[in-house]
């Protein structure tokens, strides 16, 4: 009896702080759908609570075309230069001239590669990075502000959390929905998160499989800016610190 009733509030407690986890903090699923429990695959419609959380278990992802002025664009759009992420309000960069040669007078050529620099020691983890004649990551946000991208001036390096919810399983090389993120080469990209136990290294995400790890600052690896959308969503987590 006594082991029953420990049960039931180990059942009551889990369905409670999966649904305060859910309701607080939405995240985009990365294109898992199928869960398993200790011995057969489950349904989303018949799911044990008991394994609840998990990838399938997730807000699936919602995206919306922008014009350059900063306008909704239906899906069959075959112009656009900004994504809306209607689960987490952001607002992401998209690439373009993706032909194989760097042009750096273009901070959305989908070619360029930069090193990690951040000159602000209160956000670059105790190391700077490495600096470059207008080819690291600080130099590319800077042009995308200067050049007020999408009629913008808040461009930012995405987190490593940010960065990683545009990963999607279900696509390799590259691991991300072509359909809204098109000339997304199938490799490193930079987040703005240092590694908290080594602060020459920087976090990012691999886009032929859509892993993360984290890389030496002076790698020349491809970058993707963001900035929030006015329905900032305050539960989202927004980590800017080290990972």
């Amino acid at each position: 009896m006594k082991k029953t009733i420990q049960s039931w509030f180990l059942y009551c407690f889990i369905q409670w702080a999966f649904s305060a986890y859910s309701l607080a903090c939405p995240v985009p699923e990365t294109g898992q759908s199928r869960n398993n429990d200790n011995f057969s695959k489950i349904t989303s419609t018949s799911p044990n609570p008991l394994f609840f959380g998990r990838n399938s278990d997730y807000i699936a992802p919602s995206y919306t075309k922008l014009s350059s002025a900063g306008n909704p664009l239906p899906d069959s759009a075959t112009s656009w230069i900004m994504i809306k992420d209607n689960v987490t309000g952001l607002i992401w960069e998209v690439k373009r001239n993706m032909d194989g040669i760097s042009n750096y007078d273009d901070p959305n050529d989908a070619d360029n590669t930069y090193t990690w620099y951040d000159s602000n020691p209160n956000t670059n983890g105790g190391d700077a990075g490495t600096p470059g004649n207008g080819t690291n990551t600080e130099a590319f946000i800077n042009a995308m502000n200067h050049a007020h991208f999408g009629g913008y001036s808040d461009w930012r390096l995405p987190t490593i959390k940010e960065l990683a919810y545009l990963s999607d399983t279900n696509n390799t090389n590259p691991s991300i929905n072509t359909n809204y993120f098109p000339n997304t080469v199938s490799s490193w990209y930079w987040s703005s998160s240092t590694s908290a136990n080594y602060p020459y290294h920087a976090w990012g995400v691999g886009f032929r499989h859509g892993h993360d790890s984290y890389n030496h600052k002076y790698f020349h690896g491809y970058v993707r800016a963001v900035r929030w959308g006015t329905e900032r969503l305050s539960g989202f987590l927004h980590f800017n610190s080290s990972y």
